[in-house]
């Protein structure tokens, strides 16, 4: 059965290159949607175009290995047409160029590399690489999270309202403790228990790159709906009435609103590191770190590891953090931008 978010993308295929991709109201910040669903969007056309174009699928690369977007303007709430190009075949990664238009007009540029996971084209050697500072140890899923007790060193929430509204069905584990080190998040995610059957695939992996707090908002500790540190005192508070039970943590647009600055996504590069099991992950650690936040500009490094701490996924963000004076001059209302709060 297909995943709430490719049954949200709706992808229909309309000539040998062309598909179209429906938008759903749960990608929403005010009349503009999430970078990160667009991006699975494009991922999951691309994906699908690998085995439906006969050519291609001779080539027997079903797995994208790179993809890299540049989000030239934002997407509203309007049906998209993307369109393939073939920009290289070969026997080991084949490259394709997929156009995101909305009304006639280009809204992202993507690549993609194609691969195929299962074929051995070289040699594999172990490396020394770990994650520094190191995380808290792994939460106790089964004897703690889905058995509503309190976890020894996370707390356990799930973000509703009318905010990027696709956050109600996951569950987010933010580390006991706060966040000690400046520019670093850590965080798990999964499913809340009405969701337990949804799984990650690869496609929900391009939407989790992006699933992440403001580290602007984080670095600046402004308290805002988007600052990790103002969410989690929220858990915090929620565990000293109900302890292992998860937070219910609500966001209006009128919250959103009152942000001094916003987020620009400028471009979004992801590599997949492996291929996932078939019946996709049920729980996933993402480690989001910032290096400098200089006169608006920002970058975002974002580590994505499976239950047993193993590299799956990694991605790097270029982002503009301007005055949201900016975004509603003009009377322009509702056009928000903004990362998932989680």
């Amino acid at each position: 059965m297909a995943s709430i978010l490719k049954r949200q993308i709706d992808l229909q295929q309309v000539s040998a290159n062309t598909y179209t991709v429906s938008w759903h109201v749960d990608w929403t910040l005010g009349a503009t949607l999430h970078g990160g669903c667009v991006a699975a969007a494009i991922h999951h056309t691309a994906t699908t175009h690998l085995i439906t174009d006969p050519e291609l699928a001779r080539r027997n690369q079903p797995d994208i290995l790179k993809l890299h977007l540049e989000f030239l303007r934002q997407c509203g709430r309007s049906q998209s047409t993307i369109t393939v190009s073939v920009l290289r075949t070969g026997a080991a990664t084949s490259t394709l160029q997929l156009q995101l238009s909305q009304n006639g007009q280009l809204k992202v540029l993507a690549l993609a590399t194609s691969t195929n996971f299962d074929k051995v084209l070289g040699p594999t050697v172990p490396t020394a690489w770990t994650l520094l500072p190191a995380p808290k140890p792994s939460p106790d899923f089964r004897g703690c999270v889905s058995a509503r007790r309190p976890d020894p060193n996370w707390l356990t929430a799930r973000m509703s309202g009318e905010v990027l509204g696709f956050t109600g069905h996951m569950l987010v584990l933010n580390p006991r403790g706060r966040f000690p080190v400046d520019g670093i998040h850590d965080a798990w995610y999964g499913f809340t228990p009405a969701h337990k059957h949804e799984r990650m695939d690869a496609t929900y992996l391009a939407l989790m790159t992006d699933v992440i707090p403001s580290m602007s908002d984080t670095l600046m500790r402004n308290g805002g709906l988007y600052d990790a540190h103002g969410f989690l005192k929220k858990l915090e508070r929620w565990e000293e009435e109900f302890p292992g039970v998860p937070a219910e943590v609500t966001a209006s647009l009128a919250e959103a609103v009152k942000a001094e600055t916003y987020n620009a996504t400028v471009t979004l590069d992801i590599e997949f590191k492996r291929k996932l099991p078939p019946q996709g992950l049920e729980w996933i650690f993402t480690r989001t770190v910032t290096k400098m936040l200089e006169a608006g500009r920002m970058d975002l490094d974002i580590t994505i590891c499976n239950e047993r701490m193993e590299l799956v996924c990694t991605a790097q963000q270029l982002i503009l953090v301007l005055e949201a004076q900016r975004k509603f001059r003009g009377g322009r209302e509702g056009k928000m931008d903004g990362k998932a709060v989680l």
